[in-house]
């Protein structure tokens, strides 16, 4: 518990201390008085560690302050209190008055003594107690004062060279504004001190190192970490020269800039590290700065860490059967099989266009499967080039290629092992890589690229693809023997647009899950009829293009209440205005596919990644279909 030590310069009863000791009895601090003839030796003497603040006045107080660090609040002296001893003293019959205080212990001197013309009264201020002193011992051997009126320092020196003096006695009620301010300034101090280790403490759980600069680019804080990389910073230090510890002159310049620089590649001692520089402004002057260096060696660990957590946490399968929305007969025997293909070990082949649900279905039968514990991993074949798609299934070894990650990778069919593997639009594979693929499914092992050993790998694979597998082969852009590797079962889901009964289940669900993605509450006003109007479209985009415009139906709808008129409007201004396209028909099917894409190309007006991501295709696919039209 702090205390307040207060030093009046007046007698104050016991009966008196003890009721402005009551008075305050409830602070978190504890209201000491100091006896009022106590030499000033004693008085030092009675600061100790506990002591918050100091409550005196004139040069007594001025001498504690400068002998210490502790706050010193001045008992103030107001008009009232001068003037209650001046009328005393001229009761008293003295003529020629001198008031002498210490400086600044009063202001407003000339208000007061106007009101006594027929007295002579003079005010003078000192700094220095010794000149004081002198002074006083002057007026007394030149007899130029019958009375001093002062603080007391001024009426002991007075009393001693035999000279009448008076006091002036600070009222009660200022003794207590003092030691109100006295609470106040601990209060402040104590929010401050709360500020400053908040401040530290934070600094402790970053794991950068941070060093916290004043004005003058002096250290004044800095946390563990810097401590680590710079061993020049002690374990305590009040401040530091930023040059002591830095010599970098690259460094210093981010800090002369006063500009924030953020993430710069710098060279500090033998290492390179990422410093971050953030000057500290308040009312437009420079107070400071904070830099947060960050070792580029335990960035790129950290970048490690995190994908091989994304890895781990992307290794599962969130869909089941349950999830797969149907009222067709159809669709719901495709589940039942899907379901029975969940209990085998058989390769699955998925076919179904852009939307239908591939990998909720893929997704399901994994999760169905008694590898659902071990990981399901998934990867769009179309996304990737054939190099890129080499290196993400089979992984590679330190040095393979240039960027190569230090110690190498495990590809997917590794973190596979013992569960499933996903390969979607495989029907994008190069036939090169195709090759490949075979002789992993059939070998049962895959080899790193850059690698010299082979890697038991057991994998469930299950693939999906978006073209007509028959088609494909008849191309040649497909090998038969790997197709009839993948297709051991086989699912073909049938578009939206041939199971008019599921629509408004489905949308009913996007609907729900849209609302409490968007939270924003549509009403309808008959219930899933209002829906009906979704029923009439095609739907070539089928559950997925469905779920987007459900999705800009919550958002951009303008009223809360949703009708079937409403949304056929709705419908209406958000299709294209062209719906159709015609192409001529040919012996080659080649030409008529050319025929085609160069109709949907021309027709829509957006950018390539609109395209593609209008009609659910990969850029890589858009690429080869344009450069195919050459």
């Amino acid at each position: 518990m702090k205390d307040i030590l207060v030093i009046a310069p007046f007698d104050l009863t016991k009966s008196q201390i003890r009721n402005l000791e009551e008075s305050f009895n409830n602070l978190p601090y504890r209201v000491r008085f100091s006896e009022t003839q106590t030499p000033y030796s004693q008085n030092l003497e009675a600061i100790h560690s506990n002591t918050g603040a100091i409550v005196s006045r004139g040069g007594l107080g001025e001498l504690l302050r400068n002998k210490s660090s502790i706050p010193y609040i001045q008992i103030p002296i107001t008009p009232f209190d001068l003037l209650r001893s001046i009328i005393h003293v001229n009761n008293q019959g003295f003529q020629k008055i001198r008031v002498m205080f210490y400086a600044g212990i009063f202001h407003d001197t000339e208000s007061i003594i106007s009101e006594f013309g027929s007295s002579h009264i003079e005010v003078e201020t000192y700094h220095d107690p010794n000149y004081a002193k002198k002074q006083i011992k002057l007026l007394a051997e030149q007899q130029s004062v019958d009375a001093i009126i002062g603080d007391r320092l001024a009426t002991d020196s007075a009393r001693d060279v035999g000279i009448p003096s008076f006091l002036v006695k600070s009222g009660e009620e200022a003794l207590v504004f003092a030691i109100e301010q006295a609470v106040e300034t601990l209060n402040h101090q104590i929010e401050q001190e709360a500020k400053r280790q908040e401040v530290e403490s934070i600094l402790q759980v970053v794991p950068q190192a941070v060093v916290n600069l004043n004005a003058q680019n002096e250290i004044k804080m800095c946390n563990e970490q810097a401590r680590v990389l710079f061993p020049k910073l002690a374990p305590s230090f009040e401040t530091l020269p930023y040059s002591d510890v830095f010599t970098s002159q690259q460094l210093q310049d981010q800090l002369n800039a006063q500009t924030p620089k953020r993430n710069i590649l710098t060279n500090v001692g033998d290492q390179q590290m990422l410093v971050t520089t953030t000057p500290i402004f308040s009312d437009g002057l420079y107070t400071g700065a904070i830099q947060i260096f960050e070792r580029l060696a335990d960035i790129q660990k950290l970048e490690l860490k995190i994908r091989k957590e994304v890895y781990q946490k992307g290794l599962t399968a969130k869909h089941t059967f349950e999830d797969i929305i149907c009222e067709n007969l159809g669709m719901k025997k495709l589940v039942n099989d899907a379901a029975a293909f969940a209990r085998s070990e058989g390769t699955v082949l998925i076919y179904g266009e852009t939307g239908t649900g591939k990998e909720l279905f893929a997704q399901s039968i994994h999760h169905a499967s008694h590898r659902q514990i071990k990981p399901f991993v998934s990867i769009n074949c179309g996304s990737l080039n054939e190099n890129l798609l080499e290196s993400e299934l089979f992984g590679y070894e330190e040095g393979a290629f240039t960027g190569a990650m230090k110690g190498g990778r495990a590809g997917l069919f590794e973190l596979a092992h013992e569960g499933t593997l996903f390969l979607d639009e495989i029907n994008e594979m190069s036939r090169s890589f195709q090759t490949k693929l075979l002789r992993v499914l059939q070998e049962k092992e895959v080899r790193r690229v850059g690698g010299m050993r082979y890697i038991p790998v057991n994998v469930r694979i299950i693939c999906a693809t978006n073209q007509p597998m028959d088609r494909l082969i008849q191309e040649q852009q497909f090998k038969e023997d790997l197709y009839y590797r993948i297709s051991t079962l086989t699912i073909d889901l049938p578009p939206l647009r041939e199971r008019k009964e599921d629509i408004l289940p489905l949308a009913m669900h996007f609907l729900d899950t849209e609302m409490k993605r968007e939270n924003r509450f549509l009403r309808l006003r008959n219930g899933s009829e209002t829906l009906e109007p979704f029923t009439s479209k095609s739907w070539y985009g089928n559950a997925r293009e469905l779920q987007n415009i459900i999705q800009r139906l919550v958002i951009t709808y303008p009223d809360h209440e949703l009708t079937s008129d409403g949304i056929a409007s709705y419908l209406e201004s958000n299709s294209r205005p062209d719906n159709t396209v015609t192409i001529p028909i040919s012996d080659s099917f080649k030409e008529m596919e050319n025929s085609l894409w160069t109709s949907l190309y021309q027709q829509f007006q957006g950018s390539k990644q609109e395209f593609c991501d209008h009609y659910q295709i990969s850029p890589t696919t858009l690429w080869r279909k344009l450069s195919n039209l050459k």
